[in-house]
């Protein structure tokens, strides 16, 4: 038998098993702890050290904020399960290519339905259609065209769809003929029944119409009733239906329409609403909202900062929405939450490289194009403080004096070309270029 020693294992060490154990959310606050102590370490006021101190606080920025929507998706999918819970499960059917689970009575935003054949494929699937090239010309179903087709072969559609039992359709046929729209004549008792079919068979968002018929009535066929507008209500929102969450939100946050105020209850129909459907602007703008009031248990600028950019953006984050009610109100929210995330990363300073200004004075611009006029005062307040001091040398005008504007981003003022010439080299070309991206997430990564 030899003598010499046994050679350690060569398998994983115990801290490795460690490390491997930790989940993605313990590995991201470890990084934060450790980027936190970084830039405590960088102390100083002078410009030098603040511009050198700046990146270490964006990255901190950055993970903070990837932390803080992980645990933040981690608590909706719990409010989803306390509501499935309470409620019972929410209905879903598979998407007729992949076979996912479809929410199909949470919103229609969750998938892409076909008037030739009925059936329904998941948003996902439509997507991966579009980029391979094929295109949706075709019905990827049945293989019939969708090139357009008047109102009225449209409406024939929809007649047979509805004929033959789909609640979807039933609903939505009802509703043209409530309304006289779509191709349809105006026959409101028939549109009732047909409305009244789909919500026999508890389709939630057939429940939802009826509810809205019932609090403002239809003429004769139909009067008001608060009492049963609110059952109608509730059934549409305990079914899992997006938008009657919203609708349910607002009832108890205002205190309104035989609702009582509860606020604790209006947080948790409008996280349902939104984890339902990640796309729903109104449950992000209230979520939004709550986050930059500081209205919720642990408030976060960055998710006042996400939920806000949701609805002022489209989901490709390429286009403002066309609602000026929730886009307006929103822009101006957006642009005030991100000077809050700017007081939170940088206490204030509005150094060049990492200036939220620019960023302020776009939306508060899209916010006063978008009809909120509420944007206009802010708007003049920025512009007296910034015309009256020189952002790269803390020169203040003198009675009278005009200080340059930068022609770009028109946010900020210098009292000189030299001023301008040494802020844009010093980082302001980046605040400008910054200033316009309209997604959150590209808005905390860019350089």
């Amino acid at each position: 038998m030899s003598d010499e020693p046994h050679a350690p294992p060569t398998g994983p060490k115990a801290g490795d098993d460690e490390e491997r154990q930790k989940t993605d959310e313990e590995r991201l606050l470890d990084e934060i702890v450790e980027q936190k102590d970084l830039v405590n370490a960088l102390t100083g006021d002078t410009r030098e050290e603040f511009v050198h101190r700046a990146p270490h606080k964006k990255k901190l920025g950055q993970l903070e904020f990837r932390y803080q929507l992980m645990v933040e998706k981690k608590r909706l999918a719990r409010v989803l399960l306390k509501f499935q819970e309470l409620y019972g499960v929410i209905y879903s059917e598979p998407c007729l290519i992949c076979l996912d689970d479809i929410h199909v009575h949470a919103s229609a935003n969750l998938y892409e339905r076909f008037y030739c054949c009925g059936g329904f494929i998941c948003k996902s699937c439509v997507g991966d259609i579009r980029d391979s090239g094929v295109g949706l010309d075709k019905c990827p179903l049945c293989r019939e065209s969708l090139y357009a087709k008047t109102v009225e072969e449209d409406a024939a559609d929809l007649m047979r769809l509805a004929k033959r039992g789909l609640f979807w359709a039933q609903k939505d046929y009802g509703t043209h003929m409530v309304h006289g729209r779509e191709g349809f004549k105006k026959q409101v008792q028939t549109g009732l029944e047909w409305v009244n079919k789909a919500a026999a068979q508890n389709y939630p968002p057939a429940l939802y119409e009826l509810s809205f018929f019932h609090r403002h009535g239809i003429t004769s066929e139909l009067e008001k009733s608060e009492e049963k507008a609110n059952e109608l209500l509730l059934r549409a929102a305990n079914l899992g239906f997006a938008l009657a969450n919203n609708a349910l939100a607002k009832c108890y946050f205002h205190g309104a329409d035989g609702f009582e105020m509860d606020r604790d209850e209006f947080y948790f129909r409008a996280s349902v609403a939104f984890a339902l459907d990640n796309t729903n602007e109104e449950a992000a703008k209230m979520l939004g909202t709550l986050h930059h009031m500081k209205r919720v248990p642990e408030p976060s600028p960055y998710l006042a900062c996400y939920y806000l950019n949701i609805v002022v953006n489209e989901s490709t984050g390429s286009n403002i929405v066309a609602s000026e009610d929730n886009s307006g109100y929103a822009c101006h929210l957006y642009s005030k939450s991100l000077l809050h995330l700017a007081e939170h990363l940088h206490g204030g300073y509005a150094r060049n490289g990492s200036n939220a200004v620019p960023t302020v004075f776009f939306w508060l611009r899209k916010s006063l194009d978008l009809g909120f006029n509420d944007a206009r005062e802010l708007l003049k307040d920025l512009d007296v403080v910034g015309q009256s001091l020189c952002v790269n040398c803390s020169k203040k005008a003198q009675t009278g004096e005009k200080f340059k504007q930068c022609s770009k981003c028109k946010a900020q003022w210098y009292c000189s070309k030299e001023c301008q010439v040494e802020a844009w080299r010093a980082g302001h070309k980046k605040d400008c270029k910054r200033a316009a991206i309209l997604k959150f997430e590209d808005y905390l990564n860019a350089e």
